[in-house]
């Protein structure tokens, strides 16, 4: 709201000071001639009384004269020798034939009295002139102080819709489609609401719509690979015992299997695009034992490589809000993820914070090149090398992993383990 407020600011008192300075000489430049008529018509009825007052003396009595006056005047009077001014031909000239002139920026008027080589002088400097500077800067402070008051409320009021819209985007990048973003009908963001909102509502219905169709088909796909597999159950039983181990039979029942796999994995996927408002109202569950039945589990599938488990001093008892069947997918699938690549054992380490708390996966594999460190949590993402479609998987399970992270309002990254091989960190919110 700071930066708002100060560039709204500088644009205001930058048109403020344009205009009184700017518009000012145009306003002069244009009615100067009007003006300056105005002007000598406001001082011609002094000049005549003065000149009324020496007319008929001679020059040493019209001094006298003009000082005996000078007291009744707030300004000085002058009288000289019409050879002694310094001023230019065209203004001598006008003298000359008895037009009143301005001098200085009209800090002095002058004028020839009838028919003499004499010119009386009134003004340098005008009564008032320190008044009037005054009266500038104070004209200055209150424009200023008045600026102030609608940059403020046009900050407010653009700032707060602002606000509005970023909200709606954090919501919508966060899953819920559904948000939208209401100002009002003169606000300055109307045009840009409006264009969100229909932004929103096309990626809206594209989303509803791949995902439908995702859905609809996984779902679909499911009632021939029931068919396929009763199929294959009953060619096993109707063929000689001796062809039932045929490798078609079997390469036939192991594509069915991988697909049903691939559409659980897909609808996994799917189920956790949208995260939830807050996670205060998840269960309390203990982390340590948690962890080490997930662990527990998987060493009894993967018993060809050592699954080990560490963990902090004064942690065996730490509780914290967290859904244990999702994070238990997510943990699998790094630890999964972590076997298949790791050479002898993969390393779980358990580490909290104040505020946050991680989950560490290591191996001692190969390691994930830096260039591809990103790009690794994407859906159906591989990697040439061991990596690549031969070692098994969709690779979904890195990229289901990081949405359930994200479902618990946490993150995921992967770096290079003390290990030699990847280090995946799960990063959680600590709540009690």
């Amino acid at each position: 709201m700071k930066r708002i407020f100060i560039t709204i600011y500088i644009v205001l008192l930058i048109g403020f000071i344009g205009i009184l300075f700017g518009v000012d000489p145009i306003m002069q430049k244009i009615f100067q001639a009007e003006s300056d008529e105005a002007d000598r018509e406001s001082v011609r009825g002094t000049f005549f009384l003065i000149s009324e007052k020496l007319t008929g003396l001679d020059e040493e009595r019209q001094k006298d004269e003009i000082e005996k006056l000078q007291p009744q005047f707030g300004y000085p009077l002058g009288l000289y020798k019409i050879d002694d001014l310094e001023i230019k031909e065209k203004e001598n000239q006008l003298l000359l034939e008895g037009v009143i002139v301005w001098k200085d920026n009209k800090e002095k008027v002058f004028q020839r009295l009838s028919n003499s080589d004499l010119v009386l002088s009134m003004g340098g400097p005008w009564p008032g002139k320190n008044l009037e500077f005054k009266v500038t800067l104070f004209f200055f402070a209150l424009g200023f102080l008045f600026l102030t008051g609608p940059a403020l409320l046009w900050t407010y009021f653009l700032n707060r819709d602002i606000r509005k819209i970023e909200k709606a985007a954090d919501k919508f990048s966060g899953g819920d489609h559904s948000v939208r973003v209401t100002v009002s009908r003169i606000s300055s963001m109307t045009l840009i609401a409006a264009a969100f909102n229909n932004m929103v509502e096309k990626s809206q219905n594209l989303l509803m719509s791949q995902k439908e169709l995702g859905n609809s088909v996984s779902h679909e796909i499911r009632t021939p690979l029931s068919r396929i597999k009763f199929s294959l159950e009953m060619l096993n039983d109707s063929v000689p015992a001796e062809y039932q181990d045929s490798q078609y039979i079997s390469r036939i029942g192991k594509d069915v299997e991988e697909i049903e796999s691939l559409v659980d994995e897909m609808l996994t996927y799917a189920k956790f695009d949208r995260e939830p408002d807050t996670i205060k109202n998840l269960p309390k569950n203990e982390m340590i034992f948690w962890l080490k039945t997930v662990i527990y589990s998987e060493e009894k599938v993967f018993t060809d490589k050592s699954i080990q488990f560490k963990t902090q001093p004064l942690t065996e008892r730490f509780v914290m809000r967290f859904e244990p069947i999702y994070l238990g997918w997510a943990v699998r699938n790094l630890i999964r993820n972590a076997v298949k690549y790791a050479e002898s054992h993969v390393e779980v380490t358990f580490e909290v914070g104040s505020e946050i708390c991680a989950i560490h996966v290591d191996d001692d594999g190969q390691g994930i090149p830096f260039n591809a460190r990103d790009k690794i949590f994407e859906p159906f993402f591989r990697m040439d090398g061991s990596r690549n479609k031969s070692s098994g998987g969709y690779g979904l399970g890195l990229a289901i992993a990081k949405r359930i992270a994200k479902w618990h309002k946490g993150s995921i990254s992967v770096d290079k383990s003390p290990s030699k091989g990847a280090r995946f960190t799960l990063y959680l919110p600590v709540t009690q």
